[in-house]
């Protein structure tokens, strides 16, 4: 019995090691996670404020010229002024 015990002493060592192992890595994926999640928050909002800031430019300068600045095509530059209200006759 007395040899048995080292090796279950061993034994339950490496599980505990693994167990921590894992836990480390679960919290990394974890944090890695949030870290992810405010990115995509920031480039949301830096997507809202470009679509907004183009309509903008549709509204001043109306889409073809707005679509010769930018280089962005004009379904699409149509597309966001529609979404944000815009009527036909505001976009130029």
């Amino acid at each position: 019995m007395s040899e048995s015990l080292p090796t279950a002493e061993s034994a339950r060592a490496r599980l505990r090691a693994a167990q921590k192992s894992e836990s480390d890595a679960l919290s990394a994926v974890t944090a890695a996670l949030r870290v992810r999640d405010r990115a995509r928050e920031r480039l949301d909002r830096a997507e809202t404020a470009l679509g907004e800031a183009q309509v903008a430019l549709v509204q001043v300068s109306g889409l073809a010229r707005a679509e010769r600045l930018l280089g962005e095509p004009v379904g699409a530059l149509r597309q966001k002024s529609r979404e944000a209200g815009l009527r036909r006759s505001q976009l130029g």
